[in-house]
């Protein structure tokens, strides 16, 4: 009797451990693929802001690919500017919780600084291209052309930008300028604009980035559930 009762207590026990076993082995797997998928293949981007509306709304959701060519007109993720060096750990905390959360939350990301976040931008300028702006539009002339076009003429995607009215008399070489003198673009340099023209941070405030600095292409956005659709 004595011994029924010790075997089967022992059965329970290494079940118990399978269990956990398989649970945990299970949990790392899913991680694994999850890092994998988000690093490689496509991750999840909240926009905090409506730099980009009419494209994207503040609170917009879109989803990235990390491919390394993109098209006049693509809208982009750029990654910060500046960051703060983390640990292993804190890296490893964030992007368990931001998978599980949806990019809600990251416990170790100073989500208050804009310097910190990722944005997402359209990248209207090429290495070689020679640019300027008039009237919050750039105008590009190409390495292999000998004219100016605009924006518009030469991207291969439609898209509107945003120019919230302001006075007959706005000087437009204030604050995020409207008029930009010619400047050539070099080597392993992208500009990349807001549609919101007069709202949000880009190339008239950073300057050209570079591509280490392109963290993917937007494909899709999937919320707000009424602009679904690719970008």
């Amino acid at each position: 009797m004595g011994r029924s009762v010790l075997e089967f207590s022992y059965k329970r026990r290494r079940a118990l451990r399978n269990r956990i076993l398989s649970i945990t082995c299970f949990i790392f797997i899913l991680l694994l693929l999850s890092t994998v998928l988000f690093k490689y293949i496509i991750f999840p981007v909240r926009i905090d802001s409506d730099s980009m509306y009419p494209c994207a709304e503040e609170n917009s959701f879109v989803i990235v690919s990390p491919v390394s060519s993109y098209s006049r007109g693509d809208a982009i993720i750029v990654e910060p500017m500046y960051s703060i060096k983390r640990s292993v750990i804190k890296n490893i905390c964030n992007a368990v919780t931001g998978f599980f959360t949806f990019q809600q939350y990251r416990p170790f990301s100073s989500s208050d600084l804009f310097t910190e976040r990722q944005t997402l931008r359209r990248v209207v300028g090429f290495p070689g291209d020679t640019i300027y702006m008039k009237d919050y539009v750039l105008y590009i002339k190409p390495a292999d052309s000998a004219h100016f076009l605009t924006e518009f003429e030469l991207s291969d995607k439609e898209y509107d930008i945003y120019m919230a009215s302001v006075p007959d008399d706005w000087d437009k070489s204030l604050g995020l300028c409207g008029v930009m003198p010619e400047k050539k673009l070099g080597t392993d340099e992208y500009f990349v604009l807001c549609d919101n023209r007069v709202s949000g941070l880009d190339s008239r405030i950073w300057g050209s980035v570079s591509q280490k600095n392109i963290a993917g292409k937007a494909l899709l956005q999937y919320f707000p559930f009424n602009k679904f659709g690719l970008m």
